[in-house]
């Protein structure tokens, strides 16, 4: 498989797709992506985090302290009634 290129296309396609989550992704490190900002337009902008290995507890507790500090709960009822994220 290696030398038919498939390893590398394969990459390559899950890299176009998602490109900023492939290091938790391919090393099954817990991560969380975490609306920190908001865009001009009022759209979330997300700050992803990681941890080691089994510390998931880690990422839970930096985004109950972030969320305590900055709440952005109600901020998404505002995109619903815009009709932002609507499938």
């Amino acid at each position: 498989m290696l030398k038919s290129g498939i390893v590398d296309q394969l990459a390559m396609e899950s890299l176009a797709r998602t490109p900023f989550t492939q290091l938790a992704n391919l090393t099954g490190t817990p991560a969380i992506s975490l609306p920190l900002s908001w865009s001009e337009q009022g759209l979330p902008v997300g700050v992803q985090f990681g941890a080691p290995h089994g510390d998931e507890g880690r990422l839970l507790q930096l985004a109950a302290q972030l969320e305590e500090a900055a709440p952005w709960y109600n901020r998404y009822e505002s995109l619903w009634d815009r009709g932002i994220g609507k499938v």
